[in-house]
């Protein structure tokens, strides 16, 4: 029976015509590693036919990338112009089958009136202008993460905090929500009770657009050719929910041990914590002994590169900050991880044997253990793994 209504269900979904509002590759900083592969994918459907995406304008220093014809670029609005969001209101005149937002407490940048308004604009949508056709992509919550351990723990972030319950509230209870964890579904439904959020699979899914923007999608599987050198990668966008100080230390420790490896430090700065930059350096410069490279911002299309490159990646978590992009990665090109011990990578990792999960306080023992008995892959599948994806993103258009 279910499989009759998920059939019906693409019957009537046929030509549809898309709207996405969030950030895109080039577009914004925080979204964009979750809204473009979400875009790329859903471009393949042969019952869609437009993409319209309504973005922040373009970043500096641009990557160059070819996009799928159905997907048209619209520069809309600025981050923590709250003004140029509230423009976004225009979408009740245009006749769209489905508008995907992209969202979370702090998509529109700094700016708290900025986010606020981010985040109203689908409820006015929905209950002003009655549309029914509006679903969210939501990442993170107050009900779903402890914000204070995320790095707003001052008293005005408490009464943010407040404001902001009771508007994610509304907006679970009234529209269709999708989030990328089970556990999150759970912590929703039992802090208020019935609502609209539903899990949505991102298994892989922040590894598909460098896949994409190599031309590997067809590929079934890629060669790994081995060098001599054991490769280290601490990846992500830095701040004080990551715990780089714990990761250089114990490395450092295994290299006064006798352990032989590279070590690299890829990502920028968390743009909500601009003031962490000047910890990130005095880090950097404090381990450069041990430190072969700092990559910096790394574009998406040589995320293909770098990842291809590694043998051990390191996720040395304070507090997960909802569904780890990284580990989606690093899962996806088969690479020995260790993570912090956290729900969020429990059920991620799940039935995955080369994750391995543990403690702040046991972390240099774990990796000295993978590092002892590290088997290095020989190949990556490629199709299988961009199939199930697409597949999983499908139900954002029943």
């Amino acid at each position: 029976m279910d499989n009759l209504n998920n059939h019906m269900k693409l019957i009537k979904a046929k030509n549809l015509n898309i709207a996405y509002v969030g950030d895109f590759v080039n577009h914004g900083k925080s979204l964009a590693t979750t809204g473009t592969p979400i875009l790329l994918l859903l471009s393949e459907f042969t019952n869609i036919d437009t993409i319209d995406i309504y973005c922040p304008f373009l970043n500096e220093n641009p990557e160059q990338i070819k996009l799928p014809s159905k997907i048209k670029v619209i520069e809309s609005y600025k981050y923590d112009d709250a003004f140029s969001i509230l423009k976004l209101i225009k979408l009740r005149k245009l006749n769209y089958d489905k508008i995907i937002f992209n969202l979370m407490p702090t998509a529109y940048g700094n700016s708290n009136i900025a986010n606020m308004f981010g985040l109203l604009i689908p409820l006015i949508l929905n209950k002003l202008f009655k549309m029914k056709n509006i679903v969210l992509v939501y990442h993170n919550s107050t009900f779903t993460n402890d914000i204070r351990k995320l790095g707003y723990n001052t008293f005005y972030d408490k009464i943010r905090g407040l404001i902001l319950s009771q508007i994610e509230k509304i907006l679970f209870k009234n529209i269709d929500t999708y989030v990328f964890l089970q556990l999150y579904k759970k912590r929703i439904d039992e802090k208020i009770g019935k609502n609209k959020v539903r899990y949505l699979n991102g298994r892989y899914l922040e590894a598909v657009t460098s896949i994409y923007f190599n031309n590997l999608k067809d590929n079934d599987k890629i060669i790994i050719n081995d060098d001599s050198d054991i490769k280290i990668l601490l990846h992500g966008s830095w701040g004080p929910q990551k715990n780089l100080e714990l990761a250089l230390k114990i490395l450092y420790n295994l290299k006064i041990k006798g352990f032989s490896f590279k070590l690299r430090i890829s990502g920028g700065i968390n743009h909500h914590f601009p003031s962490y930059e000047a910890k990130f350096k005095d880090l950097l410069s404090k381990y450069s002994i041990i430190i072969d490279s700092y990559l910096g911002y790394v574009k998406e299309k040589d995320i293909y590169s770098l990842f291809v490159d590694t043998d051990l990646i390191i996720l040395p978590y304070n507090t997960p900050g909802g569904h780890s992009g990284v580990l989606e990665q690093a899962m996806f090109y088969e690479i020995p991880t260790v993570a912090i011990d956290f729900p969020e990578y429990k059920e991620q990792s799940e039935n995955v044997d080369f994750v391995t999960l543990t403690s702040q306080e046991n972390l240099e023992k774990t990796v000295e253990e993978i590092l002892l008995k590290l088997k290095r892959r020989k190949e990556i599948k490629i199709k299988s793994k961009i199939i199930e994806t697409m597949n999983n993103m499908r139900e954002l258009i029943l």
